[in-house]
């Protein structure tokens, strides 16, 4: 486990990714981080304050290519609902520290949740109330899909275009 290199910030996010990837978040511990960059736990602190640190900064990429993929999305509202669906089963984990766990927002950066809001706010066209609500939905819809808590034959594309159906009335 010796190492004569120290971890350089960058490798300890991209080994921070990986493991989490790999383990999720009930699996990510700085010492399962330590592991993977060939050194010892308390040598990680030397580069990082602790746990909730390196959680933020993935909280704070999660954030933003959850944006970019519903901004690249086409225009309308189903392209945008199903930007969102995409995302978070293509990224289980990264959606789960990152729209299923508490924000550590006084570590993110500055605006930059605001700025996905005001973005989520845009798309449906109404009030902060109406976005959450739409989120609540979308959100509830992913997380019982990634769960596996719909039977085998639920066609869940349908689900998807009845609920987006909804929202636009």
């Amino acid at each position: 486990m010796a190492n004569t290199k120290d971890p350089t910030r960058e490798r300890i996010f991209i080994e921070s990714l990986a493991l989490l990837e790999s383990k999720g978040l009930a699996g990510f511990s700085m010492r399962n981080l330590a592991d993977r960059l060939h050194i010892k736990a308390p040598s990680l602190y030397k580069h990082v304050e602790g746990r909730d640190e390196i959680i933020a900064e993935i909280q704070a990429y999660g954030i933003k290519e959850f944006g970019q993929a519903i901004a690249s999305a086409n225009k309308s509202k189903r392209a945008k609902a199903l930007a969102y669906r995409k995302w978070a089963i293509l990224n289980p984990h990264l959606y789960e520290v990152t729209l299923r766990t508490p924000l550590l927002r006084h570590r993110l950066p500055a605006g930059l949740e605001d700025s996905v809001t005001k973005m989520i706010i845009g798309i449906t066209g109404k009030d902060h109330e109406h976005a959450r609500a739409v989120w609540a939905l979308m959100h509830g819809l992913v997380d019982l899909e990634i769960a596996g808590r719909f039977p085998e034959n639920a066609n869940l594309d349908k689900t998807w275009t009845r609920a987006i159906q909804m929202l636009s009335q």
